[in-house]
């Protein structure tokens, strides 16, 4: 089924629509599961000073909100970076700068 969805010449099928909305839906659990457990908790203590505690007033709060925004997006655009680098990696004109032109403009389109 993986070969299906993601083979070069695939027509557009049901199965996309249901991958895409997967994707969809998926994304803010995962912000909220991610954010709840894992960075805020990792923001306090980035923030925190040794074993003292942190005082939580209402900055402490916005640093720690946009901590844990910022690790989220570290998060997302690291995942869609290693993604776009597996994808690319076995094209012929990744380690060719000369092979990415070739042909051109009358590429041909996967």
């Amino acid at each position: 089924m993986e070969s299906y969805i993601w083979s070069s010449n695939a027509k557009p099928d049901a199965l996309h629509f249901l991958v895409a909305l997967y994707f969809a839906l998926s994304f803010p659990v995962a912000r909220f599961l991610l954010d709840k457990f894992i960075f805020r908790r990792l923001s306090v203590w980035l923030l925190s000073n040794g074993s003292a505690p942190l005082r939580m007033n209402e900055a402490t709060q916005v640093k720690i909100t946009k901590c844990s925004e910022s690790m989220w997006k570290l998060t997302y655009f690291a995942t869609v970076e290693t993604w776009v680098l597996k994808i690319t990696y076995y094209e012929p004109w990744f380690g060719d700068s000369k092979g990415y032109f070739k042909d051109w403009p009358n590429q041909e389109l996967k």
